[in-house]
């Protein structure tokens, strides 16, 4: 087949036009370079498909940079993208293998930024984050041996911190209920249990008063047409309980309801 022209169409590929053939086609410079077809103007329909199959795996590659190009991606990330993308598998390990050559993945460079990031960006604890790089397929050992470089001081003020906003931004619940979410939360977060309560133990608890007496005093009206005397105030106080409150605010708040509606 005799080639007729080239013409630029974006970045590094030209659209080749054939003589005999009514279709072009669209080749990467290298591969015009490689079976010299600036000099040659001509190839056989063996040439042809060879030379597509190579383009194609040229065209995985140059997918796969674009995909890092912004981000740090892992390997088992790279490898859905392009499998996404309908490339075959020997292109897709082929891509890996020439990424990996040139330094364009390094597993070492990766799990230091993803755990930074984490750190830094995120609520997430080290038991999470492990996980999260468990599933991208990094090995337990490397994982480990770079979460060991982060101090422990800077895990610990991370999760003082973030109990403390959590404290903060509660308006509702009682102290028990509170902690009982902050402990909750971060065990998810990844964070040891007995790291957790240690921080707790050294933070002074909201009582949230203004939330009890509205809890209490909507329980009273709910209440009092069902129960009478000690069972309705027996009724109430077990719930505020469970709602996490402390029984000497309950009890207090009780007090007051009783002298106002003199029940």
């Amino acid at each position: 087949m005799k080639i007729k022209s080239y013409k630029k169409v974006k970045n590094n590929s030209y659209q080749i036009s054939f003589l005999d053939k009514k279709e072009g086609i669209i080749l990467y410079d290298d591969i015009i370079l490689k079976y010299n077809l600036l000099i040659k103007k001509e190839i056989s329909e063996k040439e042809l498909s060879n030379l597509l199959q190579e383009n194609e795996t040229l065209t995985c590659y140059y997918k796969a940079i674009q995909y890092i190009a912004n981000k740090n991606r892992s390997k088992k990330e790279i490898r859905e993208y392009l499998t996404r993308n309908k490339f075959s598998k020997q292109d897709i390990a082929y891509t890996i293998t020439k990424l990996e050559e040139k330094n364009l993945i390094n597993e070492e460079s990766y799990l230091q930024a993803f755990i930074n990031d984490q750190v830094n960006l995120t609520n997430s604890g080290p038991k999470k984050i492990k996980k999260k790089l468990l599933d991208l397929e990094f090995s337990e050992e490397k994982i480990d041996f770079f979460l060991m470089q982060v101090p422990k001081e800077t895990w610990h003020q991370k999760l003082e911190h973030n109990i403390l906003k959590k404290i903060n931004a509660n308006k509702k619940d009682g102290s028990n209920k509170i902690k009982e979410k902050i402990l909750y939360c971060f065990i998810n977060e990844g964070y040891d249990k007995e790291e957790i309560l240690n921080i707790i133990k050294n933070i002074e608890l909201p009582t949230n008063n203004q939330a009890l007496e509205k809890e209490a005093l909507k329980l009273y009206n709910k209440l009092k047409r069902k129960y009478q005397a000690s069972e309705l105030w027996y009724q109430i106080k077990g719930r505020l309980i469970n709602k996490g409150f402390l029984y000497k605010d309950i009890e207090e708040v009780l007090e007051d309801i009783k002298k106002i509606s003199n029940d």
